[in-house]
């Protein structure tokens, strides 16, 4: 190993332990807020609201925030966001330790402003970990990366989560905050990392349209983006409902609702462990339309059963098939894309499949109040069906591409 790749390797090192540090209070958060919020009313159009509002910044700032991410050093933007997100959960907490609980627009207000700042760091963090990685290691990269996120973030998170919620309201935002600061402190400190491709200032507004234009003509990405948009509403609902469904179809506590989210964990991890072999082994589109159709059939059977011992079953084989969704959609973008042009092509893909997960959050909570939540499931399931049907032309010209 040459100096320059040692040097590469303990930098990618230090940016792996900063983003797991910030995963595990994002892990503890994702179970703190929705019982929060059940905790306030127990209307389901509310408690959807609060989960909506975090991925509503991406439909609405997203484009912006991956344009952002393009023009401007992307370690100083990851340390500069996540020393902010400090300061705004930290004051959170601040106010729930006093006060106990938070109104539901309040609730919505803090996710919708930790959402915007995840537009700038995440469209800086896939287009900054090609400037850490060769292209040919990037599926490694990405699988380390997921794997200690989703760890953090769903298995060790959520569970401790849902703890501290039991101990104090304000704990668990408190331990977000630190998580912040931490990881703000490690990329701050990080050696200087090679520059990307430079890139050529125009105004916003064409920065964004580039991204976009580039996003529609590929074809790879173009199918992948269809697909994204359908599995995005279907996971904005299981997010904001996983909750209610607990409850009143399984019936288990507050710490219950950690542990199944904790069994999602669990196969998220393995998912993202086994992503890379599967890569190798079977052509992108085949990989791409199993893990939709894995999706389909689980809903399905969530949508049917009242176990919590077989719906934790199925949430750890539907952790598989996210992850590995997720690896080898986003190692596609960082082979395929220019580095310029990273962050607003991933602002753009995103922003499309977030938009829906905004929807289908809120779709999620008017169906179940209407009618129930495991309704909702089986409309989750049909539209999983949908999305695959929307991206199979695109997925069929890549194969015969390939």
């Amino acid at each position: 190993m040459t100096n320059a790749q040692a040097a590469l390797r303990a930098r990618y090192v230090q940016f792996w332990i900063a983003a797991t540090v910030s995963a595990l209070g994002d892990g503890v958060r994702v179970a703190v807020l929705p019982l929060l919020a059940a905790s306030s009313t127990r209307d389901p159009v509310a408690i959807a609201i609060v989960t909506a509002a975090g991925f509503l910044p991406w439909p609405v700032l997203g484009l912006l925030g991956g344009a952002v991410s393009d023009r401007f050093d992307r370690r100083r933007l990851m340390w500069i966001v996540n020393a902010t997100r400090a300061l705004i959960v930290a004051a959170a907490s601040v106010n729930l330790l006093s006060e106990r609980t938070l109104p539901i627009a309040a609730l919505a207000i803090l996710a919708f402003t930790l959402g915007t700042a995840e537009t700038v760091y995440d469209n800086a963090a896939v287009g900054f970990l090609p400037q850490l990685l060769p292209t040919e290691l990037l599926p490694i990269g990405n699988s380390r990366l997921f794997t200690s996120q989703l760890s953090a973030t769903q298995l060790v998170g959520p569970p401790l989560g849902g703890l501290l919620f039991a101990l104090g309201a304000g704990i668990p935002l408190a331990l977000d905050s630190i998580s912040f600061a931490l990881s703000a402190l490690l990329i701050a400190f990080m050696p200087r990392t090679p520059p990307g491709v430079p890139h050529v200032r125009k105004n916003l507004r064409r920065d964004i349209a580039e991204g976009l234009t580039w996003l529609w003509r590929n074809p790879t990405l173009q199918a992948m983006a269809f697909i994204t948009t359908a599995l995005g509403a279907i996971s904005g609902a299981l997010l904001a409902m996983l909750v209610i469904y607990a409850r009143q179809q399984l019936h288990l506590t507050s710490f219950g609702y950690g542990l199944l989210l904790g069994a999602f964990a669990i196969g998220s991890v393995s998912g993202a462990l086994a992503a890379p072999r599967v890569m190798r082994r079977w052509p992108l589109p085949q990989v791409l339309a199993g893990t939709v159709l894995v999706a389909t059939v689980i809903f399905a059977c969530l949508a049917a059963t009242s176990n919590s011992i077989v719906a934790a079953l199925l949430l750890a084989a539907l952790g598989v098939a996210v992850s590995t969704w997720n690896i080898a959609s986003v190692t596609t973008r960082q082979r395929i894309v220019p580095n310029r042009l990273l962050g607003r092509v991933s602002s753009a893909y995103r922003a499309s499949a977030l938009t829906f997960t905004t929807l289908g959050a809120l779709g999620a909570g008017v169906l179940t109040a209407t009618t129930s939540v495991a309704a909702t499931f089986w409309a989750c399931s049909a539209l999983a069906l949908v999305g695959l049907g929307m991206g199979a032309r695109g997925l069929i010209k890549i194969h015969d591409d390939n």
